[in-house]
């Protein structure tokens, strides 16, 4: 027998008890090139804010983290499931904090050659047990607690969603960038200071967006800077102690709360499944978001 709906209140109080008091977690990841999914169980610390997992770097789940940063996780039974949509990112850990996820799980990474923790920040979490209840089943949009502990949060800055009645859909690239450059350190800091030519491969189901594009032709390219620092708010500009520190939206630095990047480039070349471009600073796996022609003259457009 359906059991009647929970209110919003009790449903964000059952969630939360279970982020705390569960142990295990299924995680399911994509390949940033083929978008094959990939789901495994992992353990996990809920801190109150985000979610500490750890996995071998060289696992697909792994790679596909560090590639996209994207994730979503099952938590409790199909009966009772918690669904979390998240953001993820490697980091250190602090000694308390690996003490404190050892402690939980019975499992520590340090003991291991090859694993990494990964911090996801929820950025949608919806709660249900039986069909009652997957009407109002979001408890948070777009990092945004739509609940309160006495019910549906107030609206407010802090609680109501960017664009009322229409949440922010979530973003899936529509292909990746192919270089030499294998990892940050290796980049430049803009296309002009020696990039490398690349590649951007795309998806087989957006394959027909390229269309129209021809050798030649400058466009934008905006990339998901996957290994950006969203919790940065303030930089020395191009990383030089010796200049005033700015919060991040007057720089392009990629470590952001959104890491976009933006990059005018020139085609060189257009294939059925991908563009090959002069001077990318984006290094290799970095998820594209999209492709649009640079602005020309007025009478041009």
């Amino acid at each position: 027998m359906t059991q009647p709906a929970r209110s919003p209140s009790q449903r964000l109080a059952d969630a939360r008890r279970r982020l705390d008091q569960d142990t295990d977690v299924w995680v399911a990841t994509a390949d940033p090139h083929t978008g094959a999914p990939y789901l495994v169980p992992l353990s996990f610390l809920w801190d109150g804010a985000t979610l500490l997992i750890a996995t071998p770097e060289r696992s697909p789940t792994g790679r596909n983290l560090l590639a996209t940063g994207l994730a979503r996780l099952g938590i409790g039974p199909t009966r009772d499931l918690v669904l979390v949509e998240g953001v993820a990112q490697a980091v250190p850990v602090a000694a308390g904090t690996a003490d404190a996820f050892a402690a939980k799980t019975g499992f520590d990474p340090r003991q291991l050659t090859g694993y990494r923790y990964f911090r996801i920040r929820p950025q949608r979490v919806q709660a249900w047990r039986e069909a009652s209840e997957l009407a109002g089943r979001d408890l948070m949009r777009d990092g945004r607690w739509l609940v309160s502990d006495a019910g549906p949060a107030a609206p407010g800055p802090a609680t109501a969603p960017a664009i009322p009645n229409d949440p922010f859909p979530p973003l899936s690239p529509v292909g990746w960038v192919e270089s030499p450059l294998a990892a940050t350190g290796d980049a430049p800091k803009q296309a002009d200071e020696g990039a490398p030519p690349a590649r951007i491969k795309f998806r087989p189901e957006v394959r027909g967006a390229l269309s129209g594009l021809r050798a030649g032709d400058e466009v934008v390219v905006l990339t998901w800077l996957h290994q950006g620092d969203r919790d940065v708010l303030a930089v020395h500009p191009r990383d030089d102690p010796g200049r005033p520190r700015l919060g991040v939206f007057a720089t392009r630095s990629a470590d952001r709360p959104n890491p976009i990047g933006l990059h005018t480039v020139t085609i060189t070349e257009v294939g059925p499944d991908a563009i090959s471009v002069r001077s990318l600073e984006a290094i290799d796996g970095t998820p594209v978001l999209d492709v649009k022609p640079a602005l020309g003259p007025a009478g041009r457009r």
